[in-house]
């Protein structure tokens, strides 16, 4: 009688926590706890960029996609997943694509901190390449062998779509460039973006920032102003339309140690 009664108990109970553990877990969510770095040039969402004063265009097709938040012991947690391929593309020149730039983020973990404050931890891999052999053959560039495996690290302030605040640091724990491993693993990041002005029908105008500092390229940064109207879409997704000013290191592994400065006018959704 008394394993019959133990048996009920456990089996009662382990019931009732489950039931309360998977109702603690919402997979699939349909929107972020962060929302996209906007003045981030490798940022994951799909983006058109036209490079004024050239024929050149920079465009991105990826996105974040949240895989499941998790509430235990009034700890929340949100994993997702996210990746992007980055080109930049001269369509009525010789050489029609000229590189690409991949991004992979295995894993992103964001923990909220406070009400408008989250720790991020990311996990990716990103490669580099020249698209066509045209390029490498009119001696304009030589191809390079470009990649990161990489841990991210960032503490972010997030007050509505177009309220942010972050800084991190991304640590290389593999970079090899030319097949050569290198010891310069160091990128330290920091921006955000704050509303201006609210227009008319959810439209705002908004302003943007962001800086990376590169270890591999002697502490060199990469600087982006970005200026533009945004409105939020359908399920939480944020359409922009913008200017960007960009100076400062070549973000592109195949340029390394280049400079360069690029206006840019264009759009990006944000998913």
């Amino acid at each position: 009688m008394n394993y019959f009664l133990f048996s009920l108990f456990f089996f009662l109970f382990i019931k009732t926590a489950s039931a309360q553990f998977i109702e603690r877990i919402h997979f699939f969510p349909e929107t972020t706890y962060v929302s996209p770095f906007a003045a981030d040039g490798h940022a994951h969402r799909v983006n058109v960029e036209n490079i004024l004063f050239t024929k050149n265009v920079r465009t991105t097709m990826g996105g974040m996609f949240p895989l499941v938040n998790i509430d235990l012991f009034g700890a929340k947690t949100q994993a997702a997943i996210s990746g992007s391929i980055h080109f930049e593309l001269n369509p009525y020149g010789q050489v029609h694509v000229i590189s690409n730039d991949y991004y992979v983020d295995f894993v992103t973990l964001d923990v909220p901190v406070s009400e408008q404050y989250f720790a991020r931890g990311v996990a990716g891999h990103t490669s580099h390449h020249l698209s066509d052999n045209w390029y490498e053959q009119m001696k304009l560039t030589a191809a390079v062998r470009y990649s990161r495996d990489y841990l991210k690290l960032f503490l972010i302030r997030e007050s509505g779509m177009n309220d942010q605040l972050y800084i991190g640091a991304d640590f290389a724990y593999i970079f090899t460039v030319n097949g050569q491993r290198t010891n310069k693993r160091w990128t330290f990041q920091t921006g955000g973006k704050i509303t201006l002005a609210e227009l008319y029908s959810g439209f705002i105008l908004y302003a943007a920032a962001d800086c990376k500092i590169r270890q591999e390229a002697e502490f060199a940064a990469t600087n982006s102003i970005q200026c533009g109207i945004a409105t939020r879409m359908q399920k939480g997704k944020i359409l922009r339309v913008s200017y960007q000013l960009r100076t400062g290191l070549d973000e592109r592994g195949q340029f390394y140690p280049h400079h360069r400065m690029i206006n840019t006018i264009g759009f990006a959704i944000e998913l």
